[in-house]
């Protein structure tokens, strides 16, 4: 390796690293190899994007500026290519120290360090960072959200966001309703635990409750580990139990959640949750199959399913519209709304229901008026079943 490889990877690995230990200032590329280019330098900064770290370039040209940004690794890259093919000296600000690169003729480097010019932490000039509902707990590092010095990880920022926006919606549906001081949970299809973790923490921590939480999940290997990571969190209250959805044997729950419970499995929690007659259900369904597998049209409703892709994303809108129906038909105020924004995670959708007060002589239940909604779509899309709608048969 060349005295300028040496130079340019040490300076990208110290802007890598103060990115993600949060000492990341700001960066400029200058003194351009091509006198004639029209681009004269670039500046460079951390900034917030709908709550994703980025890296934002603004490219400085003779008569304009083009702004473009970039993750981290992408990032890193760039800079790397900036400096081999476009500039001749790097300058890296950061809380610590600052650094600066001086590429001279035959790819000779030096790379200087210095006493930090500003001590001060980063600013982001994009969106304003929010705060989270469930900080940054200890359980967090042990499921490899966060580093060892208590930082998200670059490559799980889009789960951490996911998972707050998660409990924050449930937040906004729970807050004005008289939850017991003893709240039961149940969270269908737990998988890694992050949601039930993130939940029991917002319950105990935020709410102050006393919560017996369980996290039902197929696969025994998990439930293992998230026992285990919930010991040595001191959740006494959290526990993980090993089968399927349809055949767990659930107490009485005041909060039932699933987050991608796949397929008719998001059928069976709603089922679950009503059979148990849950206050609050909150499902974030995917893998919508089953409708799929049995949508047929025809006129001129067959002009949509004769694409693919249109076919898929209208079995979807169907089969939750059926299930935010069914949940309506036995007594539920009912929401549909998208969570994350669709670049981070197709699953973005969540049904919300929260039980009525109901007067006990308009009890019972399903309510044949939404019954007959529902008929009445399937009847339109030539549907023979819908899963939710057998399992109470």
């Amino acid at each position: 390796m060349n005295e300028l490889a040496t130079a340019l990877t040490k300076f990208t690995d110290i802007f890598e690293q103060s990115v993600l230990s949060g000492t990341f200032i700001k960066a400029s590329l200058s003194n351009k190899k091509d006198h004639s280019s029209d681009l004269n330098n670039i500046f460079v900064k951390p900034v917030m994007i709908r709550e994703q770290l980025m890296i934002s370039f603004v490219f400085r040209h003779k008569t304009k500026d083009i702004t473009k940004n970039f993750d981290l690794i992408s990032a890193k890259m760039e800079i790397s290519h900036l400096l081999t093919n476009n500039f001749n000296q790097g300058f890296l600000a950061t809380t610590t120290n600052d650094y600066q690169l001086l590429i001279g003729k035959k790819d000779s480097a030096k790379l200087l360090k210095k006493e930090a010019s500003s001590a001060s932490a980063p600013s982001f000039s994009h969106d304003k960072v929010k705060p989270r509902i469930i900080g940054t707990g200890t359980y967090l590092m042990a499921l490899g959200i966060l580093n060892k010095e208590g930082k998200v990880k670059p490559d799980m920022q889009d789960k951490y966001r996911q998972i707050n926006k998660y409990v924050e919606i449930v937040d906004s549906i729970i807050k004005d309703i008289p939850l017991p001081e003893l709240v039961k949970v149940a969270d269908m299809g737990a998988g890694k635990g992050y949601l039930t973790f993130a939940m029991y923490d917002y319950l105990t921590s935020k709410l102050q409750k006393q919560v017996e939480m369980t996290g039902v999940e197929l696969r025994h290997e998990l439930v293992d580990t998230c026992n285990t990571i919930a010991k040595e969190s001191h959740f006494e209250g959290l526990k993980f139990v090993q089968g399927a959805i349809e055949k767990s044997d659930i107490p009485q729950t005041d909060i039932l959640i699933a987050l991608h419970a796949c397929d008719t499995a998001t059928d069976e929690a709603i089922f679950k949750g009503i059979k148990m007659g849950a206050e609050v259900i909150v499902c974030s369904p995917c893998c919508h199959k089953q409708v799929r597998r049995d949508l047929e049209t025809s006129g001129v409703l067959s002009e949509i399913t004769q694409f693919g892709i249109l076919a898929e994303r209208q079995a979807e809108i169907l089969t939750d519209t059926i299930r935010a129906l069914m949940l309506e038909a036995y007594g539920y105020r009912t929401n549909v709304a998208e969570f994350v924004a669709t670049e981070h995670t197709p699953k973005n959708l969540i049904i919300s229901a929260v039980k009525k007060k109901l007067n006990p002589k308009h009890q019972i239940f399903p309510d044949p008026e939404v019954i007959k909604s529902i008929e009445e779509l399937k009847k339109l899309f030539n549907l023979r079943s819908h899963y939710l709608q057998e399992l109470f048969h």
